[in-house]
């Protein structure tokens, strides 16, 4: 009965996480004004709107460079030129892609270590909404130094997420993530976290 309870209220501890999930994504917003940073980067994913986004802010000139971070090793080069429809003077002084990285953790260390080797300060993030908070737990995780404007997508259905059995899943699965990166981030040891904000990643 005891373990039974205990159950019950760690059940109920995480549906009300979720829904307070569910509230800061709600209350994300694009930034009004869009500052102009060093650079702009696409973190690929569920969710359409992500490059288009980064492209349109790239053409807007709110960033030197772009970095589409987590490609398709399949998809080329010319490829993405063709899908993005990114002007080709664009595409040829100020476009970089990113094959390494093939989740979340990966997306942050590529994100820091291209920002690092341009020696770029201030970067825009594109991503979807509900993925925005794992994402700015990742880059915290792996950089201090370089100042991050979230810039997210959101979902372009009407349908309520509570009537989308398909959404409601990809919530709860990023939510479920988001716990697990957080644990792993405030308890991960001091000396590694340190090095982890330094950016002494390879």
């Amino acid at each position: 009965m005891k373990l039974l309870k205990i159950v019950t209220i760690l059940i109920i501890i995480y549906f009300v996480g979720f829904l307070f999930f569910i509230k800061r994504i709600n209350d994300f917003s694009t930034p009004n004004p869009i500052p102009e940073a060093d650079g702009i980067v696409v973190w690929t994913g569920k969710g359409g709107g992500r490059l288009k986004a980064g492209v349109d802010l790239l053409l807007e000139k709110k960033g030197e460079r772009l970095l589409i971070s987590g490609v398709n090793s399949e998809i080329s080069l010319d490829e993405i030129k063709e899908i993005i429809a990114i002007p080709e003077k664009f595409s040829n002084c100020c476009l970089d892609l990113d094959y390494e990285a093939k989740n979340t953790i990966g997306n942050a260390y590529e994100t820091t270590a291209w920002a690092k080797a341009l020696g770029f300060k201030h970067i825009i993030l594109v991503t979807s909404a509900y993925h925005m908070p794992r994402a700015e737990i990742q880059m915290g995780a792996t950089t201090s130094q370089i100042k991050i404007t979230p810039f997210p997508v959101f979902n372009q259905t009407e349908r309520k997420w509570y009537l989308d059995n398909n959404r409601l899943k990809r919530l709860l699965q990023e939510y479920t993530k988001l716990l697990i990166s957080y644990l792993k981030y405030v308890t991960i040891e001091p000396d590694k976290k340190v090095i982890l904000l330094n950016n002494n990643i390879s």
